[in-house]
């Protein structure tokens, strides 16, 4: 386990401490307490991880800055999460009460946790992401396109900025880009400036969504998701704010 894992710190107040009592366990005393945004917010000034298990489109719309995004959807969810948290880090999760209590069981069943409540919606404390596809529009991001191997989105100086790859495919990257893969992300962290644009490169959003909001969340300002293999059209999704 990378040195870099977010440490979680319990933040509980005293109007809530009951609520979020866990037992010796680490389970929930009463199923997964909803937990308000602001008492989320306040943990995470604290090193909270907060866990959002919604699908990457559904996270795109509206997520708590600072969360990170491991689908349930995705059928590398357990091994995800295995990889970025360790046994006794507390962990919120965000989703409804469906997939938030199956995500907590598939934790727990793996050995992490304790999972120490339920953020629902995040509210008015989210903000809207909309992934930077190529292909398909136009976009606040000029340029961004992939083709004949090799990625191009000009950035202030002109240049792609640092191109991260975390497909699954075996096939070789496109010329100036990093190939990381999701589980080593974490480990390799110092091969990337935080001052510099960091452009996310996948196939279908899933495990870039991942990926891009860890980096947000270790600090990394300026992320833009970039989607390879769609029709050369430009794009049209807007990227609205940074978190």
């Amino acid at each position: 386990m990378s040195q870099r894992t977010l440490r979680v710190v319990r933040d509980v107040a005293d109007d809530q401490a009951g609520d979020l009592a866990c037992d010796t366990a680490g389970v929930v005393s009463s199923g997964l307490p909803t937990v308000p945004a602001a008492q989320v917010v306040r943990a995470q000034g604290t090193g909270a991880f907060v866990l959002d298990v919604r699908d990457h489109r559904q996270f795109a719309v509206g997520h708590l800055p600072g969360s990170v995004n491991v689908g349930l959807d995705d059928p590398a969810f357990v091994d995800v999460c295995a990889g970025l948290l360790a046994p006794g880090v507390e962990i919120v999760v965000v989703g409804p009460v469906g997939p938030a209590e199956r995500a907590a069981e598939l934790l727990r069943a793996e050995g992490l946790g304790p999972i120490v409540g339920r953020l629902a919606d995040p509210g008015a404390a989210s903000v809207s992401r909309r992934t930077c596809v190529a292909g398909t529009g136009t976009s606040t991001e000029p340029g961004t396109v992939v083709e004949s191997g090799t990625v191009s989105r000009p950035g202030a100086d002109g240049g792609c900025g640092q191109v991260v790859d975390v497909r699954e495919c075996g096939g070789p990257s496109p010329r100036g880009a990093l190939r990381i893969p999701l589980d080593e992300l974490l480990g390799r962290l110092v091969e990337l400036r935080p001052d510099a644009t960091v452009t996310v490169l996948d196939d279908d959003g899933r495990r870039s969504s991942t990926a891009a909001s860890l980096l947000r969340a270790c600090g990394f300002a300026d992320v833009v998701e970039m989607l390879a293999g769609a029709p050369a059209v430009r794009p049209r999704l807007r990227l609205l704010a940074s978190a």
